[in-house]
């Protein structure tokens, strides 16, 4: 079977060197016959294996686990964002007083102005920098144990369907419904406790 493929693999691609194919063009065929031998070979090899193709991205969305964490973050952080955005508002009402009162006020109460301005951009950008490696280094830390949960429900789904390769959802064009095993594991991720 397999030399008969290539036997029609090499009549497929068989070129005449002349003029019309120059040696590029030679190299270019030579090159997408080794394409499509792979090709079929490899599709030879894996009608043995078992595959699941899981949307992980989607599934991190819609965990219970990832909603409660991103809530609880969320109030964790409630108090200070809030301080934040009432600096980034203030320094923007000033900014918009010193405008609007600029014609009527000398050049030294302007000064003063933009230096009271500056002094609160500096303090508002010391408290905004560390305030969102913060969050970012906790939303790490919880994102990494939500993928920990998720990682064992794929695993665990695999092993009961049996599957011997797992493929991200993101990485394949198209998929049939019988190959998608993202609810099964949204259901197993589900019932993990935390």
């Amino acid at each position: 079977m397999l030399s008969s493929s290539l036997s029609t693999l090499v009549k497929h691609f068989k070129v005449k060197i002349s003029k019309e194919y120059p040696l590029k063009q030679l190299v270019k065929n030579i090159f997408a016959a080794a394409l499509f031998g792979s090709a079929l070979l490899s599709s030879a090899a894996m009608a043995e294996h078992k595959i699941g193709v899981v949307n992980v991205e989607g599934i991190f969305k819609q965990m219970p686990q990832a909603i409660a964490t991103q809530q609880s973050l969320s109030i964790e952080f409630k108090d200070e964002q809030a301080a934040i955005e009432a600096m980034r508002l203030a320094i923007a009402q000033d900014i918009e007083k010193l405008r609007k009162d600029a014609p009527t006020l000398s050049e030294a109460q302007i000064k003063e102005g933009e230096t009271k301005i500056n002094q609160a951009r500096v303090e508002f950008e010391a408290k905004v920098k560390p305030f969102q490696e913060k969050v970012q280094t906790r939303s790490k830390e919880e994102n990494d144990r939500l993928l920990q949960m998720l990682n064992q429900a794929i695993q665990a789904v695999a092993t009961e369907e049996k599957l011997d390769v797992i493929l991200d959802g993101k990485s394949v064009i198209f998929v049939g419904p019988s190959l998608d095993i993202s609810e099964k594991v949204l259901k197993k991720v589900s019932q993990i406790q935390q």
